[in-house]
């Protein structure tokens, strides 16, 4: 069993994350809500959505809990394919008030 005082004196004497770091999570997590709600509305299991796209019920977790999807374009795009929806990147110059089914990341 972990020493619960040990661990909490290793965090008091670790610095905050910096203001981007905090951004930079918050959008992971955001991300992997958004996975998360379009694979409920979809009817599916994290194991039936790991089959449509050839990988494991592990790596939809970790998707789903924020991490494991920084920059990989073609892991998003195959989640998309799974879930019978598109991926659509934009580098517009001004971003509209309320996209659907969508996260803006900045």
């Amino acid at each position: 069993m972990a020493n619960y005082s040990r661990w909490e004196d290793i965090k008091k004497g670790r610095d905050a994350p910096s203001a981007e770091t905090s951004a930079e999570v918050e959008q992971d997590l955001d991300l992997g809500q958004l996975i998360y709600d379009l694979r409920s509305e979809a009817g599916l299991s994290q194991r039936e959505l790991a089959e449509r796209m050839g990988t494991t019920q592990s790596v939809i977790s970790r998707l789903e809990e924020g991490g494991g999807a920084r920059n990989r374009i073609d892991t998003l795009a195959r989640v998309a394919t799974a879930l019978d929806r598109h991926l659509v990147l934009s580098f517009p110059a001004e971003v509209p008030d309320n996209l659907k089914d969508a996260l803006q990341v900045t």
